[in-house]
């Protein structure tokens, strides 16, 4: 819930609320079915929204690919220090991990379902790709952001 309260009001302001509520049901619906289609016989339940969230913050990295997040990470037993990095890199990281995740998965060693994350991010490239808007370019033709 954190990280939709993070990205979420940025992805809602701009695709309005209708297709907000679209995109975070298709992403959990979709990463419902991944997470069945991974592992069938799995005794895992997929229980959450975590697909849905997935597919807003696919949608808000690839929307806003150079809005630079901040990190509070420790070094050693005491120090602590912040870092800032562009969102399109924690993007990258993290679909990283969700492949790894989901090899765990597979394998039964995690009961975290990534394949649900996928399946969500796999929605939020697709909104994006649908919904992203146009702006003009130096000839003065519409193109894609």
């Amino acid at each position: 819930m954190y990280f939709l309260f993070v990205f979420g009001d940025d992805v809602e302001n701009f695709l309005r609320p209708l297709r907000y509520l679209l995109l975070i049901a298709l992403a959990a619906f979709v990463g419902d079915l991944a997470h069945i289609a991974l592992d069938p016989r799995s005794q895992t339940p997929c229980i959450g929204a975590s697909g849905g969230i997935a597919g807003v913050i696919t949608f808000y990295a690839l929307n806003f690919p150079r809005v630079r997040l901040g990190f509070l990470m420790r070094w050693g037993f005491v120090w602590f220090r912040w870092i800032r990095l562009p969102a399109w890199s924690v993007f990258v990281l993290w679909i990283l991990f969700q492949l790894i995740g989901a090899l765990e998965q597979k394998a039964g060693i995690s009961s975290v379902s990534s394949a649900a994350h996928l399946g969500g991010a796999a929605v939020g490239v697709v909104a994006w790709v649908l919904w992203r808007k146009e702006k003009p370019n130096d000839e003065g033709r519409m193109t894609k952001e």
